[in-house]
């Protein structure tokens, strides 16, 4: 039950969660397919989103850095406690504890990370488990080529129990990029230079749209993370995957004004008409982007209300002037009511698009202040 208190709410439908993942896993082939819940599980909230996708038959997990992974640990250690927990961010020196006492697996992006695990393999008194990152062309984490050499040949190098090599595409939203088989080459030229072992150890290089590149970018694991939410970086794939999250505003007034009036800071919006218009909760606060001013909408069962003025820190203002105004109808509108701002017919992506940015960046955005309500029949069968 939503809280009678909320102003903004995320309603996040985790039977939708798992679809996703099965699709995910079943165009991953062979390969395992693993999730990346890091950002709060892109905003969805990490211990129900986590939950789900162990219930959903997922056993590998991907989050940025060592806080969000040991928040991971405790929530899955009493329903999995041989969950892979791994970290991208490489070794910091100062993540000690993670990887010795709560078996997070860290990625090895330099030989400086090498130099620091391996002392602590010193204190183990035997390997330990780690993946190592190949920069094939992004510039971003992970050793390049001559790096790797250094790695390579380290007297460090066996101090790791490699667990997974793996690299990250940089255009893999456009398939047809040819950016996309020049980095699968040079990754495949740097395993390739892997002695012993290492050379057999399971390799990795397709998130969501690498999974959508087809088989020959699987290998033996792929890492979704904005598919699992239900947008695809590939709109041929969209199909796929259904959206997880919706966001409702609270109505907090609504009131008639005169053509010539102006709505919102700066007076941006200037009156055509005689209006009604209505201040729902919601602001940049929250994640609804200042780009939206003047040119987003929200909606209320299948009618749309544009955003009228700029969007405030906690408020915006829709123009329910053509909305049907009888208490016959389910349109009508009353303070305490909700519309939305996201749903199935205006996703994340959508939004993102009228602000100027990507679905990512709308999604980890949302959860500052909006209550999470969880739904589907899935919450049934689990312990929250």
């Amino acid at each position: 039950m939503i809280r009678p208190d909320a102003r903004l709410v995320a309603r996040i439908d985790l039977d939708r969660l798992a679809a996703n993942w099965d699709a995910l896993n079943t165009l991953s082939g062979q390969a395992e397919c693993a999730a990346v819940i890091k950002a709060n599980a892109y905003g969805h909230g990490v211990r129900e989103i986590a939950l789900t996708l162990v219930h959903a038959g997922c056993r590998m997990f991907f989050t940025a850095g060592y806080e969000e992974a040991s928040e991971l640990r405790e929530i899955l250690d009493p329903v999995l406690p041989d969950a892979i927990i791994a970290v991208f961010d490489g070794i910091t020196g100062h993540d000690r504890e993670a990887v010795l006492n709560r078996a997070i697996i860290p990625t090895i992006n330099s030989l400086h990370d090498l130099g620091l695990f391996a002392r602590w393999a010193g204190e183990a008194g035997t390997p330990l488990p780690a993946m190592l990152q190949l920069d094939t062309g992004m510039n971003r984490l992970g050793a390049g080529a001559d790096e790797l050499g250094r790695i390579v040949n380290s007297p460090d190098f066996g101090a790791a129990d490699w667990r997974l090599v793996f690299s990250h595409l940089a255009s893999a939203d456009e398939p047809d990029n040819p950016q996309n088989p020049r980095q699968k080459t040079a990754f495949d030229a740097m395993r390739a230079t892997l002695p012993g072992i290492a050379a057999n150890t399971p390799a990795s290089i397709a998130a969501t749209g690498g999974i959508m590149l087809g088989e020959g970018f699987h290998y033996q694991v792929t890492r979704p993370g904005i598919g699992l939410y239900g947008l695809s970086p590939v709109p041929a794939f969209s199909d796929h995957l259904q959206p997880v999250i919706s966001l409702h505003a609270r109505v907090l007034q609504i009131r008639d004004a005169n053509p010539g009036e102006t709505v919102g800071y700066n007076a941006t919006a200037t009156l055509t008409r005689p209006s009604r218009l209505a201040t729902i909760a919601g602001g940049y606060a929250d994640g609804v982007r200042r780009h939206l001013s003047n040119k987003g909408h929200a909606f209320r069962n299948g009618l749309s209300a544009p955003i009228i003025g700029r969007v405030s820190m906690d408020t915006v203002v829709i123009d329910i002037t053509d909305w049907p105004d009888n208490n016959l109808t389910p349109n009508n509108l009353s303070p305490g009511d909700y519309v939305e701002l996201i749903h199935d017919g205006y996703d994340a992506d959508a939004m993102a698009a009228q602000s100027g940015t990507i679905g990512y960046d709308i999604l980890t955005g949302l959860g500052l202040r909006a209550t999470p309500h969880y739904d589907g029949d899935i919450m049934n069968r689990i312990h929250f």
